[in-house]
């Protein structure tokens, strides 16, 4: 192994293909297409244009009740701009959204926003005189005035229309509030994202990137009914072997031909398509409840239905201008009693004039009063009021009477007209503020209903479901997330949370089950469409591989016969539970050995030909602190947790194993490995298969021979920070079974005699949430770069306390014989580690190194190389 190297630039690029293969996987297909106009999607989805179409919406809404209740008609014309201008921007909306957004052209919402924009040509009013719904001029001839007073009520039935029509903008309000409140809900983190984001970046080793291609698999159906008729087989090959069971069941084959045989009359097909429809009926009448969540919305939406509705009833009369203006026809009265009048014989002018002055006297304190009067009598001035001439035609009605020129005198009449116009535009703009409630009151009956309606669907089953996808993408991103997922609360015990906390759980298990090396499995599978296949090809990674065993686990096994399953565990949620936390995973349980592994992210080594370099140095450095400290951290714990050092009191291992205490080996090593699924499509094991996984397990075996709990190899211990290679120290040189190349064997300094136990003893309900907080302040200090492998060895209750008797003095005189070992020089490394034994009477290397100098009376053989052949495993 070469030296380890940096490359950023490969490093760089490496992250970056990882992080686009993760963001690829989805479970259900809804990978976001390609934007095709960027920049148009930018612009639709601008806060600025959502402002802007909202007000103008709003708009749309009120500006015509607006402009008649606080303006005459000389503000017509801006307004009409005003209009112009929103149906100019609806329209750039819609062939924008048309564009850009997914499904919306020839959709429900886009023809309403058509209809709601074309709507708006109807509040131009200039458009409306052009096409002769409104007059633009007082009549003067009977048939203009017909025809102006059919104009204006035209008019008025055409824009109550518009304005019903013009409500259609309000659900334009509601899908804008909507879609932003399905934005802030795909915006809003899991606790699990977050700290994916984190450790990914930094410790991808940790929570790696997935790339799984889709399979091509066969046909579910298929393999089920396969696996059916296997089932059925294998169950006649177990019976044939059981004679007994064999004599019965021929007895109840009999039985079954012979009732095969009565019932011939009736077609086989026939026979099976009324057993299906049986049992098809039985499962009908048994399954046939409904749910908690159809329930619940049901009741909930038929209640609202009815409130709604019956509040409409109630209420909607009260926006008719007729509830509150009684329709008036005394002008038209008026008119046609001024008629009588001037056709009397012998009227005078004077008594006509006064009748005309005493109408408008009287129609001043209506709601309608007079504004303008044509008469026929030359002598007899017109009346109009000063605002006559700012009245809309909307706010004019016409009410003339023909006069009989030959009654009242050919010589003094003019046109033989009498008319009446009154002013309504008062009760116009009292109208527009109805208008106005009324749109108010329908937006607020839209919004109620639609909360109403959307809101226990969207917390009973929508939102569920979209947390669903959310959660299933993550897991079949990085499995290894589901364990850190919070449950759902129940509430009322619907079962969309429950399916959801189901998924939590079942992804939990997978990811126990699995391990950080079957998540490509995991993830691979649940992004396919087709059958299950876990037979995937194996990949090259690069990892720490640790091994651990329980010394003395077979006495143990035998003594404590059922309690053993609790014995292992006990040590197995130490182990687990300190590797997790210092940036490790459990693989394998071996019964009483584990198999640690702590992973490196593709993106942090390349190789160069036949070397292997690193593109971040530090990484490693870290990483492989952190698998020491782990073990060194497992170490104390089991000399040190209550629990375990109940079983040195345990009667039964005391009379079978004399003192006896829970002693553990470890062995660590670095190196590549084969991660895949190992088995069959029966029963598969995600792990890792090479020499090196191979050669952490001879070193844990190895240390009973040194009489250490721990052995590293060389290969791993150049990788330590300096901080933690002042504890450990080199106590051999060996080449294994199998292997050519020597490698060095180095311990790590640490007794565990005479611990205090632990006091932290932390209900099990609150334990894991306490792991949690401890690992992520760990990882806090490791993200941060404030990691110091010595002051984090002091500072740590256990590591401080197993490390608190480590002998300077006596490293330096082991060192100094070890050196004289190595080089052959074993008359003075016998002198010097003598002197170090002196120090430390029971030190393990020194007695292995005696023995093996010993062997050949302190002399290297004439062939010594500086390393020997171990030949235990």
């Amino acid at each position: 192994m070469s030296e380890a190297q940096v490359n950023p630039e490969i490093d760089n690029q490496s992250v970056a293909s990882d992080d686009s293969n993760n963001e690829d996987v989805d479970v259900f297909g809804h990978d976001e297409e390609i934007d095709k106009f960027p920049l148009l999607t930018s612009i639709l989805d601008s806060s600025w244009f959502q402002i802007l179409v909202n007000l103008l919406t709003i708009y749309a809404l009120f500006g015509d009740d607006i402009r008649i209740i606080a303006f005459d008609k000389r503000a017509d014309d801006g307004f009409d701009v005003i209009t112009i201008i929103c149906m100019i921007i609806f329209s750039i909306e819609i062939i924008i959204a048309s564009l850009v957004r997914t499904d919306y052209f020839n959709s429900f919402f886009f023809w309403l926003d058509i209809i709601s924009t074309v709507s708006q040509i109807l509040d131009i009013t200039s458009f409306n005189i052009a096409v002769g719904l409104q007059g633009s001029v007082a009549a003067k001839s009977a048939s203009q005035l017909s025809q102006a007073n059919k104009a204006s009520k035209t008019s008025s039935k055409a824009i109550r229309v518009v304005r019903l029509v013009r409500l259609i903008r309000i659900v334009k309000l509601y899908k804008a509030a909507s879609y932003s409140q399905e934005q802030a809900f795909k915006r809003q983190p899991l606790r699990t994202q977050t700290v994916k984001k984190s450790r990914a970046t930094v410790y991808p080793s940790v929570y790696e990137n997935i790339n799984n291609p889709p399979v091509e698999q066969e046909n579910l159906n298929k393999k089920e009914n396969n696996t059916e008729q296997r089932g059925s087989i294998e169950s006649h090959k177990l019976e044939g072997e059981d004679n007994a069971n064999s004599q019965e069941n021929r007895e109840n084959q009999n039985m079954v031909v012979k009732q095969q045989q009565n019932d011939n009359s009736i077609p086989k097909v026939q026979q099976v398509r009324r057993q299906s429809m049986k049992e098809q009926s039985q499962v009908k009448t048994k399954d046939k409840k409904e749910s908690r969540v159809s329930k619940r919305l049901s009741d909930s939406t038929t209640k609202k239905v009815i409130i709604l509705v019956i509040l409409l009833l109630l209420i909607m009369p009260l926006f008719s201008s007729d509830y509150y203006f009684e329709p008036s026809y005394s002008l038209a009265y008026a008119a046609e009693y001024v008629r009588v009048v001037a056709e009397i014989p012998n009227t005078k002018l004077s008594e006509i004039n006064q009748t005309i002055n005493f109408v408008i006297d009287q129609h001043k304190s209506f709601d309608t009063p007079v504004g303008y009067i044509t008469n026929p009598f030359t002598e007899i001035e017109n009346y109009e009021t000063s605002s006559y001439q700012y009245l809309r035609e909307s706010s004019k009605s016409y009410y003339f009477e023909l006069v009989d020129p030959v009654l009242v005198g050919l010589d003094y009449i003019g046109d033989p007209v009498i008319l009446f116009v009154s002013d309504n535009s008062d009760v116009e703009s009292k109208n527009s503020i109805i208008n106005i409630v009324n749109t108010l009151f329908v937006s607020a009956v839209l919004l109620f209903g639609a909360i109403a309606f959307s809101n226990d669907a969207d917390n009973v089953a929508l939102k569920p479901i979209d947390r669903m996808i959310v959660k299933v993408n993550l897991i079949a991103k990085n499995p290894q997330l589901a364990k850190e997922m919070k449950l759902e609360s129940e509430g009322t015990q619907k079962e969309t949370t429950q399916i959801e906390n189901a998924i939590i759980k079942i992804g939990a298990l997978l990811a126990l089950g699995f391990g950080d090396a079957g998540s490509a499995i995991i993830g691979t599978n649940m992004a396919s469409s087709g059958d299950v296949d876990p037979m995937l090809p194996g990949k090259r990674k690069w990892a720490i591989y640790g091994f651990c065993d329980i010394r003395n686990f077979t006495d143990a096994t035998e003594v404590l016969q059922k309690d053993v399953m609790l014995f292992v565990n006990n040590i197995a949620e130490i182990v687990h539970s300190m590797v997790d936390r210092y940036q490790g995973s459990a693989n394998k349980n071996i019964g009483d050995a584990f198999l640690l592994v702590w992973k490196i992210n593709d993106s942090q080594w390349y190789e160069d030909g036949n070397e292997i370099k690193w593109s971040n140095l530090v990484f490693i450095n870290q990483l492989a602190d952190c698998a020491l400290i782990a073990f060194m951290k497992i170490y104390a714990k089991i000399n040190r947790e209550p629990k375990i050092l109940e079983y040195r009191n345990d009667e039964r291992l005391s009379q079978r194993l004399p003192g006896y205490k829970v002693k553990m080996g470890f062995g660590l090593h670095i190196g590549w490995g084969i991660e895949g699924a190992i088995g069959s499509e029966f029963k598969i094991d995600a792990s890792y298969l090479s020499p090196n996984v191979n050669m952490a397990s001879r070193l844990e075996a190895a240390t009973k021979q040194y009489g250490v709990a721990v052995l590293i190899s060389s290969e791993l211990h150049q990788y330590f920070s300096n901080e933690i290679k002042k504890y450990t120290r080199q106590i051999d040189k060996v080449t294994v079974k199998g292997s050519v190349k020597p490698i060095g064997l180095y311990t790590v300094e640490m007794e565990a005699d005479d611990l205090p136990p632990s006091k932290q003893d932390y209900p099990q309900e609150e334990k894991q949430q306490v792991m949690y907080e401890k690992k992520q302040i760990f990882l806090q200090q490791l993200e941060s770069g404030d990691f110091n492998g010595e002051l984090y060895m002091k500072r740590n209750k256990d590591l401080a306390l197993i490390t608190k008797n480590v002998n300077q003095e006596f490293l330096h005189q082991f060192g100094q014989g070890f050196q004289g070992y190595l080089l052959g020089n074993w008359k003075e490394a016998h002198m010097l580690l003598e002197k170090a034994k002196q120090i430390k009477p029971n030190d393990g290397p020194i007695s292995t190194l005696f023995n093996v100098m010993g062997e050949t009376n302190f002399k290297a053989p004439s062939d010594w190389k500086g390393y020997r052949e171990l030949t235990e495993k």
